[in-house]
């Protein structure tokens, strides 16, 4: 289970004079905030815009306990499976048989019943659709022993593996009510990946069908293998059990809004407010002015301009909260040829090569020339932690004795000078640093990196340039971008969740497009990797995850800057905040508006340094 390594301080101020008679539309919550939703497909969807709006019109099995990651409740699943309670059964090779029984009497937003065979069906469907840097990998590699759908069919054939991913999820002869997952592998987190997130989520099977989704049978089912995000069939819609449902079309660019389901199964859960307005707005000031006005009741406002809001009546902040991540650079080891972010695709002066960063001098002087110290002071306000690998500080097998990554732009120089043969110094080079519009911090940190380059040496050309979230993520897909800022919010707790996704030949920043490339390296990774997965022994464990924390600085194959905390901003009439380091984002379904609404203060005291500010 994850080691807190925060504090308890709690600081809450006096309340100030909120400025407003009555709190303004009190059944309606509007969020405003940068990233929008990628899609609206648990199968596809895999980042935290998606997740968000995922998480509160879906629901899974089981979920968190409060602020916990380690203890789980039951919610379309009656009971939370175990070895004890005799609906986990060990086979002995590693693996398991897992029950589930499925709550009944819960239905979905259309009207129809929650079914076993629902569940089957999207959970098979996650792994049939096995999207590129998606999230099938999740369940796929300890339910089908292989991390991609793919890999196994390349090693037993289509049919082969059809049939593998057929009895990896059923409903059992002996109860049409319930689901039995059967594990090539069962690992201390595989309960983990089945909480509150949005690959888990169950939807209907009938709905998903109607919509063109995979009918659920062998039949050409290979042509719903992989497919672009546009062709799913969810999309753009939604049809789960969750205490809000969709209304209307969503928009990537404008937002969407939620409603609640009034047939909700759980009355004493069901949402407390009656309708969520989810505003994508790109420009932060707009941002901060729909907060101060009382126009938006949350808003996204960027660490470093925290002091343009604080202290304005009416106002809160909670900070300190856990994130379960962290950010900073991934370099694309084998970018698109026709990409249009590194100019000429050659190493003359006005662009770089699509290998550019297969060289380990380009990758190391890259490293040594961001200001990390600057960035986390200025820009992250002291709120973060400088990492020195992908494994985080409050992690049990991060290992405190890893160097590091410092500023340093005469070793910065020295590594440029030996990078291809000395053509990079002896040419210089031009390309584009990306990030996702709107998010501010991230595109200071671009420009911190482009100012640092350009006072080396004014040949080395860079721009900083943003897209909109759900473009961004497509053109990092496609392997367009060079050099592009990201952050790993973590999908379960376990040194894994951070080593696939960033080192993995099947990983959503590696990937068998890019870190292939590295050869007897990428081989090392993924050995190391699936070692740190099969064994349960600390000092095994300990030993496979310095290792690869070595490797990746030794190599230099990131600059992961930091480990930020969250905060959180809203008017002071909001209530009922929870948090969840294993969530995506926010869960609207605890938050409320009225006169003297407090944050849920008994869910966020068990995470230690909360503070809580308001005037």
């Amino acid at each position: 289970m994850r080691k807190l390594w925060f504090v308890v301080l709690m600081c809450v101020l006096a309340f100030g004079a909120i400025g407003f008679a009555a709190v303004p539309n009190p059944d309606t919550l509007i969020y405003a905030t940068f990233a929008g939703w990628d899609s609206w497909d648990p199968a596809y969807a895999y980042d935290s815009a998606s997740g968000e709006a995922l998480y509160n019109t879906c629901e899974t099995l089981i979920g968190y306990v409060g602020g916990s990651v380690g203890e789980f409740t039951p919610l379309l699943a009656t009971e939370v499976p175990s070895i004890a309670n005799g609906l986990v059964k060990l086979d002995g090779a590693g693996g398991a048989t897992v029950r589930f029984n499925i709550r009944q009497g819960v239905t979905f937003h259309n009207g129809d019943p929650l079914t076993a065979e629902d569940v089957v069906y999207s959970f098979r469907r996650l792994m049939l659709s096995d999207i590129t840097a998606g999230p099938g990998w999740i369940l796929s590699s300890w339910i089908l022993g292989s991390d991609t759908l793919a890999g196994l069919i390349d090693s037993l054939g289509q049919d082969a593996a059809y049939q593998k991913l057929i009895e990896g999820v059923y409903v059992p002869a002996d109860n049409a009510k319930a689901i039995e997952i059967k594990a090539k592998y069962w690992y201390p987190y595989s309960l983990n990946t089945l909480c509150d997130n949005s690959w888990a989520m169950i939807y209907s099977k009938k709905f998903a069908i109607e919509h063109g989704g995979w009918p659920g049978t062998k039949d050409n089912w290979i042509s719903f293998h992989d497919q672009n995000k546009e062709n799913m069939a969810l999309y753009t819609v939604e049809c789960g059990t969750g205490q809000f449902k969709l209304e209307g079309a969503p928009d990537p660019v404008t937002g969407y809004t939620l409603v609640r389901y009034e047939a909700y199964w759980n009355p004493a859960t069901a949402a407390k407010v009656k309708r969520v307005e989810v505003r994508y707005v790109e420009e932060w000031t707009t941002r901060k002015l729909m907060l101060v006005n009382g126009d938006a009741d949350m808003a996204d406002i960027p660490i470093q301009y925290k002091s343009q809001v604080e202290k304005t009546p009416g106002l809160r902040t909670i900070y300190g909260l856990p994130g379960g991540s962290n950010g900073g650079y991934n370099m694309n080891l084998s970018i698109r040829s026709d990409s249009s972010f590194i100019g000429s695709g050659k190493l003359d002066g006005a662009g770089i090569t699509p290998d550019f960063f297969q060289d380990v001098h380009v990758r190391r002087a890259f490293c040594y020339l961001f200001p990390y110290e600057k960035f986390i002071n200025q820009v992250q306000m002291g709120e973060a932690v400088q990492a020195t690998g992908v494994i985080p500080h409050f992690m049990t097998y991060f290992n405190p004795a890893q160097e590091g990554f410092t500023y340093d732009p005469e070793k910065a120089m020295d590594e440029f000078k030996l990078a291809w043969g000395g053509k990079v110094f002896e040419k210089g080079f031009k390309l584009s640093l990306t990030y996702n519009a709107g998010n501010v911090g991230r595109q200071t940190a671009c420009e911190m990196m482009r100012d640092e380059l350009q006072k080396l040496d004014a040949r080395f050309l860079v721009e900083a340039r943003g897209l909109p979230w759900a473009n961004y993520l497509d053109a990092k897909t496609a392997h367009q971008l060079p050099f592009y800022y990201m952050g790993w919010i973590w999908d379960y707790p376990d040194e894994d969740n951070w080593v696939t996704p960033y080192y993995s030949t099947t990983g959503a920043f590696g990937g068998p497009a890019t870190f292939s490339a590295l050869g007897a390296l990428s081989v090392q990774l993924d050995s190391l990797i699936a070692q740190g997965r099969a064994t349960t022994v600390a000092a095994e464990r300990q030993a496979i995850y310095y290792e690869v924390q070595k490797l990746g600085h030794d190599n230099a194959l990131g600059i992961i800057i930091s480990e930020p905390t969250i905060r959180r901003w809203q008017r002071t009439w909001v209530g009922g905040l929870q948090h969840n380091a294993g969530w995506s984002n926010y869960n609207f379904k605890s938050i409320y508006k009225a006169e003297g609404a407090t944050p849920d203060m008994a869910e966020l005291s068990v995470f230690t340094t909360v503070k809580v500010q308001q005037w």
